[in-house]
């Protein structure tokens, strides 16, 4: 080889290591590897949900978009609403905490069989959430929910351990529906300061100086009750309204040992079924419950105050696929 060709070569190889100095990038949802997010990764997924098509061990963590450690048709749902657009893929609840900017909302709710339960907020550094909350930054109408999706999801304490699964008759799994209530609260982390109870008596100071009250219960807020008004506008399983008693929904600072401002709607831990604005007994859904109010009496204003936390889950049609798996 003369010396001209072996400076072209040396030339070849340097280039070709400059371009290949870096891996490709990983993108979740791209189950083929191409670069691309689009119906092609939804078949893939698809066809091994339809046990037609094993993915590999790598493609296996690129579909599991809501972290639950499984791969199921949640996640096809997911992949395919994030290919239409109509929604962003969760985040890796592993990489950090939400942040929240006002006050962390979020629904409480536990079942009858205490087989679905979220009892904290996203915001919550090392404790479990699996609901899906709301940041309130100003005055203006707020929803948060609890999905089926959501329940199962990886949070940054892990996965919800407790939750009890029924057997399909092609040998998968499925969670089994909430019936009933224990819980159903929205609590708003870190609106009131401790000095008035939900009755309007006066509470001695219990609350501690200090930061984040928007997502630490136990550090001082910035209300008393009475500066604060929030109203239940309506109540949805799987999108339809469900009806409540206006009269039996309590309002305030309920707990008397946090800074949280709570919307009880059913709370049979320590009160009786009769009392709730709801009928527990008659109560269950399938995929999603959401709870919208409004709320007044917030300083400052926020760009857009119409939050609405309830993904817009909807059912995969297979048929969609039958053709293309």
């Amino acid at each position: 080889m003369n010396k001209t060709a072996v400076i072209l070569s040396a030339a070849v190889m340097m280039l070709a290591g400059t371009l290949n100095c870096g891996a490709a990038p990983v993108i979740r949802g791209d189950i083929n590897g191409d670069g691309l997010v689009n119906v092609a990764d939804i078949v893939k997924v698809a066809a091994h949900v339809k046990n037609i098509r094993a993915l590999d061990s790598k493609a296996m963590k690129l579909a599991d978009l809501n972290f639950d450690g499984r791969i199921n048709v949640t996640d096809i749902s997911l992949l395919a609403a994030h290919v239409k657009g109509i929604r962003q893929l969760p985040s890796d609840p592993d990489s950090a905490d939400e942040t929240f900017e006002g006050y962390d909302a979020f629904l409480m709710f536990a079942d009858g069989n205490m087989n679905w339960g979220n009892w904290n907020g996203q915001g919550y550094h090392g404790q479990p959430s699996f609901g899906v909350d709301a940041d309130v930054t100003a005055d203006g109408t707020y929803t948060v929910s609890i999905t089926r999706a959501s329940i199962q999801a990886r949070d940054d304490a892990g996965v919800n351990e407790s939750l009890q699964y029924y057997e399909n008759w092609d040998g998968s799994e499925e969670l089994k529906s909430p019936e009933g209530v224990t819980m159903l609260c929205v609590d708003i982390t870190g609106l009131l300061d401790g000095t008035l109870a939900a009755d309007g008596k006066e509470l001695e100071g219990f609350l501690a100086e200090g930061e984040n009250a928007n997502i630490n219960k136990k550090v001082k807020g910035d209300y008393r009750g009475d500066e604060i008004k929030v109203e239940l506008l309506s109540i949805e399983a799987d999108g339809w309204e469900i009806d409540f008693d206006p009269s039996k929904v309590r309002y305030g600072n309920l707990d008397e040992e946090d800074n949280c401002y709570r919307i009880e709607i059913a709370d049979l831990m320590l009160r009786d079924a009769s009392e709730a604005a709801i009928d527990v007994d008659e109560f269950g859904f399938y995929d999603s419950l959401s709870v919208t109010f409004r709320v007044s009496g917030i300083k400052g204003t926020a760009d857009n105050t119409d939050e609405t936390g309830t993904p817009d889950d909807e059912a995969w049609d297979w048929s969609e696929l039958e053709n293309e798996a």
